[in-house]
């Protein structure tokens, strides 16, 4: 087995030395080995420029370095019958839930008034929001959604997950299909977004879909920075139907110096690190997926490229 690892802007190093480790016995390059082109079966990586994929004649999989695909898919020379294999990591989905409910809580218990206050010198005290005003919607219903969801319970949040086809998770309310989006963001006080970025979901949180929150809503978005339409967040916000909005993902990254989001009072913004696959995690999935694809079978993490994940 032959795998080449092109993870820029991720560096590259720490995946080589995982791939290594995992399986010393399969040879692993960088594009800086100049490899030969035919020996390639395998390729781990997070974007491609046009034009890279044609120059492998024996690609048989094309490995993500996370658990989003939507970079990898949108290659137009992507060969049609190529597998595709993204990660699923069980401690990425635990710590996006710790930064979903530190955020929640940074709004929710009213951090930033206090912060304020401090700065004042001024001690004075408010009401804690009532739990009938911290519902929680969640956009989606993988991984992520289920242990963000699986964490607000125990808070005593009631949670209600959204996703395309209907699904039943116990002990919690899940809405189905398009219609069905209308009735969560009407009764989410605290709205999650952790879907994946496919034509479906581009521009999602547009103003119409923001608007439906209740007024005083929070938007807390870890899924893909596409999903937001970040002017129409702006409007909302400027007009105080929304409350605050903390994103970890944005539509360029990274966020350009002069974007009003690094500096408007109601928004936390972070570097896209709300969780991060490991690169031992990487490693061994994306060597799994090699040998289910040598062995003629499908990798167990295998995207499906018409649903986009």
């Amino acid at each position: 087995m032959a795998i080449l690892v092109l993870s820029a802007p991720l560096p590259a190093a720490p995946f080589v030395a995982a791939l290594r480790a995992a399986a010393p016995e399969v040879q692993v390059w960088t594009d800086a080995d100049a490899p030969p082109p035919e020996a390639v079966e395998a390729i781990l990586a997070w974007r491609l420029k046009p034009g890279q994929l044609s120059a492998y004649p024996n690609l048989r999989l094309l490995c993500s370095t996370g658990a989003g695909v939507e970079k990898l898919l949108s290659v137009p020379d992507l060969p049609p019958g190529l597998p595709v294999s993204r990660v699923v990591d069980p401690m990425q989905a635990r710590t996006m839930a710790q930064y979903v409910i530190a955020c929640a809580l940074h709004f929710s218990r009213d951090l930033p008034l206090y912060a304020a206050q401090q700065a004042r010198a001024e001690w004075r005290r408010h009401p804690v929001r009532p739990p009938e005003r911290c519902r929680v919607g969640i956009l989606g219903q993988g991984a992520v959604a289920q242990a963000v969801a699986a964490a607000f319970v125990p808070l005593g949040y009631s949670v209600t997950l959204w996703g395309r086809h209907a699904k039943q998770f116990a002990g919690l309310h899940s809405l189905a299909g398009a219609a069905a989006l209308a009735q969560l963001l009407a009764c989410s006080d605290l709205l999650v977004c952790t879907l994946p970025l496919t034509e479906a979901t581009q521009g999602l949180l547009n103003r119409e879909r923001l608007a439906q929150l209740p007024r005083g809503a929070v938007l807390i978005n870890v899924g893909r920075g596409g999903h937001l339409v970040e002017d129409d967040l702006q409007d909302l916000l400027d007009e105080g139907h929304l409350a605050g909005a903390a994103l970890d993902v944005f539509e360029r990254e990274p966020l350009p110096a002069e974007s009003w989001l690094w500096r408007h009072p109601k928004v936390l913004a972070t570097p896209h690190i709300a969780g991060e696959a490991r690169e031992a995690v990487v490693a061994e999935q994306c060597l799994e997926a090699l040998r289910a694809v040598r062995a003629g079978r499908p990798p167990e993490w295998a995207v499906d490229r018409e649903a986009g994940y």
